[in-house]
């Protein structure tokens, strides 16, 4: 990772022709957002499991929209397992592959967006909701214990700043993309020439800055500057986590952004538990909805996760059976 952030380390896709042959043409060149995703976790990833990872085109949906025209909903299937062929993850992400145009009217519902500005009374009760931040622990979380109905702690996320995307990329790297500086920067751009574009200084620069360069979010027909999705998917990971604490197991994220999250917007997460049961192959079980709104009091995550809870009957969490690794996979790692 060190190596590739100073760019000074080869790659397969740079360098192998083959390999050039075998993934091109895969909607180079095409702006897109992500919109969610659904993800099924069969056991905890801890210090010292090395995983393998998959990730394919699974299904392509095309459609007709008033803000982006004609578009391509694609679902991108994941999958992650370890040398024992052990899935500790699957799932799919949904991008929409849309043109790039700047917005010249005002009819889209994000016109009137405008950005955030705080007054000292409203940054106080961001400050207060982050002192207050509710974490279970090893408090456990037991299924006798649970309401259905019962509203779940109120947390904060925001204002939302670069420095927050520039923390969240040195901790995962760049996720889906190889935006690398230098020489790497160069061979990537020679085989994913789509994916650059001429900057102010007429220099050729990744399209990821789209989240970071304000002229060039206009350009592709965002208001302003926006997060990418895994930050909320880690916000609602996070909101997650501190609700069932040590002694449960998240098995299941549906997440879906219903909005851009802009540079300086916060995001107030609330749930709900909506639903309880002893299921047959999960044992005791919690369904939880969550939201996060904006300042604006509009929504920009919708999700709802499966966790299975410890009982003072059934006893423990046991973990569900994994299902088989993908088939759509290199034969060696």
């Amino acid at each position: 990772a060190f190596e590739k952030s100073m760019g000074i380390m080869g790659n397969r896709l740079f360098d192998d022709p083959e390999f050039e042959k075998e993934t091109s043409k895969a909607l180079r060149g095409v702006q897109l957002f992500h919109s969610g995703g659904e993800n099924f976790y069969w056991a905890p990833i801890v210090e010292g499991v090395k995983l393998w990872r998959s990730r394919y085109v699974k299904q392509v949906d095309v459609k007709e929209s008033d803000y982006a025209g004609r578009s391509a909903i694609v679902t991108n299937g994941l999958c992650m397992w370890d040398e024992n062929d052990k899935v500790f993850v699957d799932g799919v992400d949904w991008f929409v592959h849309a043109e790039r145009k700047k917005r010249t009217d005002d009819k889209s519902k994000y016109a009137k967006e405008e950005p955030a500005f705080y007054t000292d009374e409203e940054m106080k009760d961001i400050e207060d909701c982050y002192d207050n931040e509710y974490r279970r622990g090893a408090d456990t979380l037991y299924y006798e214990d649970i309401e259905v109905g019962t509203s779940l702690p109120k947390m904060v996320k925001g204002p939302f700043q670069i420095t927050d995307l520039i923390n969240m990329h040195m901790g995962t790297g760049w996720i889906l993309y190889g935006c690398w500086p230098n020489r790497l920067a160069y061979g990537g751009r020679k085989k994913l020439r789509g994916f650059y574009t001429r900057d102010e200084f007429n220099a050729w620069d990744t399209l990821q800055r789209v989240h970071w360069d304000k002229d060039l979010a206009e350009k592709v027909g965002v208001k302003m500057m926006y997060d990418i999705g895994a930050v909320r998917q880690f916000h609602v990971s996070n909101y997650l986590t501190n609700y069932a604490g040590d002694d449960a197991f998240i098995h299941r994220i549906k997440f879906e952004f219903r909005r851009f999250n802009y540079t300086g917007d916060v995001t107030w997460m609330t749930g709900e538990i909506v639903d309880k049961r002893i299921d047959e192959k999960l044992g005791p079980v919690i369904e939880v909805v969550l939201r996060g709104t904006n300042q604006r009091g509009s929504d920009n995550i919708n999700a709802s996760s499966t966790i299975m809870v410890a009982s003072r009957q059934h006893g423990p969490v046991k973990l569900p059976e994994p299902p088989p690794p993908t088939p759509y996979r290199r034969k060696t790692p």
